[in-house]
C-alpha cells in the first residue's frame, strides 16, 4: 500500500522484529529462524512490486482506452460534421444548378416580355409563355429535388435527349443560336454520370446565354472508348479565368447586370466532375468566347474488374 521508499525500510523492520522475537522465544537465533521470515519477505515484496506493475499496466490500458473513446467520439463528430458539409455543398450545387437558373431565366423572360409588350405584343406573348415552361420545369425540379430522385428530364429520356431538350430549351429562351451534336456511339452511363453531366450543361448554358451576349453556342457530347467528354463552347465575349469570374448572378437585380458574380458555378461543375473521377475545363479570352470542357472517365464493366 505504501511507496517503496517507504515501504521497503517497513519491510525490513518488520522481518528483523519477526527474526528477533523467534531468537528471544528460542534462547538464539537459528538459521530457519533467520531465512524462513527473510524468505518471506523476498517473497511478498516480489509480489507487491509484480502486482504493483501488473496494476499501473492497467491503468495505462485504461487510460488509454479511454482517450481511444474519445477519439472515436470526435471521429464520430468530425464525419458528422464533414458529411453535413458535404450534404449542403450538394445542396448548393443542386439548387444553383436548378432552382436559381430557371429563376434567373424566368427573370430575364419577363423582362424582355415588358418591354416587347407595346410594340411587340405577339413576341411578348412567346416570351411569358417561355417563362411559364420555365416556371413548371422548375416545379418540376422543385418537386423532384425533395424526391430525391433522378431530374425529370432524365426520367423520360437518354442522356443524349436530354441534353438536346436542355439545349433547344435554353436556346428558346437566349438570343443565341444554340446546338447540340453527338459524336461517337452513345454508351450506357450510370445514374451519377449522366445527372453530372446534365448539370454541368445545364450551368454553362445559363452561363453562355445571360452572360456571354453570344451569337452561337455549340454543345457536343463525345463518346470515347475510355471516357465522356461534353464540351459547351460559344463565341461571346470572354473573360480571363485566370484573372477573374465570369458574372453569375442568381438573381440580377432589376435595372442592370452586375459585370462579375461569385464564380460559384464553374465551381460546382469542377466539384461533380471531380467527384466522379474526371475534369473541368475552361478556356477563355476576352472577345474570343469560352469553351468549357467535361471529361469523364467511363466506368470500367465486369469484364474489365
Amino acid at each position: 500500500m505504501l511507496p517503496p521508499p517507504a515501504a521497503l525500510p517497513g519491510v525490513a523492520v518488520l522481518t528483523g522484529a519477526a527474526i528477533a522475537a523467534s531468537a528471544w522465544h528460542g534462547g538464539g537465533p537459528t538459521l530457519a529462524e533467520v531465512l524462513g521470515p527473510c524468505i518471506g519477505a523476498a517473497v511478498a515484496t516480489m509480489m507487491a512490486l509484480a502486482y504493483g506493475a501488473l496494476y499501473r499496466e492497467s491503468e495505462r490500458r485504461r487510460l488509454l482506452i479511454e482517450e481511444l473513446v474519445r477519439t472515436r467520439e470526435r471521429l464520430v463528430r468530425a464525419e458528422a460534421g464533414a458529411a453535413r458539409l458535404a450534404e449542403r455543398e450538394r445542396l448548393a450545387r443542386e439548387i444553383h444548378d436548378t432552382l436559381a437558373q430557371g429563376m434567373s431565366s424566368i427573370i430575364l423572360l419577363l423582362r424582355a416580355a415588358r418591354r416587347d409588350l407595346d410594340h411587340a405584343p405577339g413576341a411578348a406573348r412567346g416570351r411569358l409563355d417561355e417563362a411559364e415552361k420555365a416556371a413548371a420545369e422548375n416545379l418540376e425540379e422543385a418537386r423532384t429535388f425533395v424526391r430525391g430522385l433522378a431530374p425529370p428530364v432524365l426520367q423520360r429520356s437518354s442522356l443524349t435527349d436530354a441534353l438536346r431538350r436542355v439545349t433547344e430549351s435554353a436556346g428558346a429562351r437566349s438570343a443565341a443560336r444554340m446546338r447540340f451534336e453527338v459524336s461517337g456511339t452513345p454508351a450506357g452511363l450510370p445514374t451519377e454520370y449522366e445527372v453530372a453531366l446534365l448539370r454541368i450543361a445545364q450551368g454553362a448554358l445559363g452561363n453562355a446565354g445571360r452572360h456571354a451576349a453570344a451569337r452561337n453556342v455549340g454543345v457536343t457530347l463525345t463518346y470515347l472508348d475510355d471516357m465522356v467528354v461534353l464540351d459547351v463552347f460559344d463565341d461571346g465575349r470572354g473573360f480571363d479565368p485566370s484573372a477573374t469570374a465570369p458574372a453569375e448572378p442568381d438573381v440580377p437585380g432589376e435595372s442592370d447586370m452586375p459585370d462579375r458574380g461569385t464564380g460559384y458555378g464553374l465551381r460546382a461543375m469542377r466539384d461533380r466532375a471531380r467527384a466522379l473521377g474526371g475534369t473541368l475545363t475552361v478556356e477563355s479570352a476576352p472577345g474570343e468566347g469560352t469553351a468549357v470542357v467535361a471529361s469523364l472517365p467511363l466506368p470500367a464493366g465486369p469484364e474489365d474488374r
